[in-house]
């Protein structure tokens, strides 16, 4: 259950310590009119464990499953002699964004191409906060590794999925085993 608890304390943790600080536009699914724009509405982002839910599976508050982060494990290893397990961990970032505002204090938003940095905008501002937490809650970053980044690709091209934006960043945490002892009485 350690594994399980760790997933979800780093989502809890985003969802308290980041999504918070940001605001991204909630997605108009509807086809936008370049002519027209679209009526923007920011929202905060949400962060899963494991996988972001369909529409019909969100949680009560949840109105969209974008903006979000989905905490997600790639491996992880115990380390026996020092009673400690390491996770690395991916967090992947979604964001909408078909355009930008005609003119400054707009309310209606015209078409382009500009929307992928909102999603970079929510990576960097989730891995400097927890960057400078360095624990979140008693799971401890391990500075020791680097923190990777980068877009989401399709046999080795950037993925487009205009008007949605990702990326994805990597990094490793630890905590610490919590083990009974009974398979080892024996010989204690």
């Amino acid at each position: 259950m350690e594994i399980i608890k760790t997933i979800d304390t780093i989502t809890d943790w985003i969802n308290k310590n980041v999504c918070p600080k940001v605001q991204l536009k909630e997605p108009l699914d509807a086809n936008v009119d370049p002519e027209k724009g679209y009526d923007v509405k920011k929202v905060n982002p949400t962060a899963f464990s494991l996988f972001a839910p369909t529409k019909e599976k969100l949680p009560p508050r949840i109105k969209s499953e974008v903006p979000s982060v989905v905490v997600q494990i790639i491996e992880g290893s115990d380390r026996m002699t020092s009673h400690n397990r390491r996770l690395k961990l991916q967090l992947s970032f979604l964001a909408w964004n078909p355009g930008k505002a005609r003119e400054e204090g707009a309310t209606k938003y015209g078409r382009d191409l500009d929307g992928w940095k909102d999603v970079w905008a929510f990576l960097e501002r989730t891995i400097s906060e927890i960057e400078n937490a360095e624990y979140m809650d008693d799971v401890r970053l391990v500075k020791e590794e680097s923190i990777t980044f980068g877009q989401f690709q399709t046999e080795g091209q950037i993925s487009d999925l205009y008007p949605y934006w990702g990326a994805w960043a990597i990094f490793t945490v630890e905590t610490a085993i919590s083990r009974s002892g009974k398979a080892y009485q024996n010989y204690l």
